[in-house]
């Protein structure tokens, strides 16, 4: 993790949403930097366990051999993945090239011992896409562990590149039932908001018409990217800042433009 100045947010009451799972060194991070955190998670990450799901991640998993590229899109997707494979393949097949959307992405198949390819600054699936092998794939299978449902940006696009293309969906993002709750009884008004993805931003959204939190749309919203900011704004929000991607680091910066 990237030192901080324990100065640059003093005092400064933040509210994060991140998942239980993924919320614990943000929140060090945040305090670190001298602010009062309070985290209120508005997402969090199942696996998908029912037959139909399992037995097609199963598929993807025996035929991994087979495949040529291998893109993770999250941590999730790197944690769920290498269970599965872990179950099936004690030692990884040696053709297939890793990718990784995002530095903590990339470092968690790191941690393991996998080297990988990464998306550039901004962190995103569009940065990927610019990535050198994923030009000309001429029927190259590509498999794309991700959750249920999410963007096809990635999968359109290497199809259109002459990619072969399938998805292996590991999990799906869910509202946390408490999150209403929490949020209705939550006593402060927060000097900023931070939402680390989209669907976290529209599960906020929906929390804070249920519980008529309606003063949280003023409060400052920094987003993990220009498109998110740009939902925000759609959504209501009125003070949308936009960071460089979903960092800890470019996140940090952006809160700190939008407080201080």
């Amino acid at each position: 993790m990237d030192k901080v100045l324990p100065d640059l947010l003093r005092s400064k009451r933040i509210l994060s949403t991140r998942p239980t799972q993924q919320s614990a060194s943000w929140c060090v991070f945040l305090r670190d930097s001298g602010a009062l955190v309070d985290n209120i998670p508005m997402l969090a990450i199942a696996p998908l366990e029912d037959d139909e799901s399992t037995q097609a991640i199963k598929k993807s998993i025996l035929d991994f051999d087979l495949v040529d590229k291998a893109i993770f899109v999250s941590q999730n997707a790197v944690r769920y993945g290498l269970d599965w494979l872990d179950s099936y393949w004690p030692q990884l097949p040696k053709g297939p090239r890793f990718l990784a959307i995002g530095a903590a992405t990339a470092r968690a198949l790191e941690d393991c011992g996998i080297p990988c390819e990464q998306s550039g600054i901004s962190m995103n699936s569009e940065e990927l896409l610019l990535l050198p092998g994923l030009q000309q794939l001429n029927g190259q299978r590509i498999l794309i562990f991700r959750g249920l449902g999410g963007r096809t940006l990635i999968g359109d696009t290497l199809r259109k590149r002459g990619g072969r293309v399938n998805y292996c969906e590991l999990y799906r993002r869910i509202l946390p039932q408490e999150a209403a709750d929490s949020l209705a009884q939550y006593g402060f008004q927060p000097d900023a908001i931070c939402v680390h993805s989209g669907e976290t931003l529209t599960n906020l959204t929906f929390c804070i018409h249920q519980t008529g939190q309606s003063t949280l749309f003023q409060t400052p919203l920094v987003c993990p990217s220009v498109r998110v900011a740009k939902l925000a704004g759609e959504l209501g929000f009125t003070a949308c800042h936009a960071a460089l991607n979903a960092g800890d680091s470019a996140m940090l910066e952006a809160l700190r433009k939008a407080v201080c």
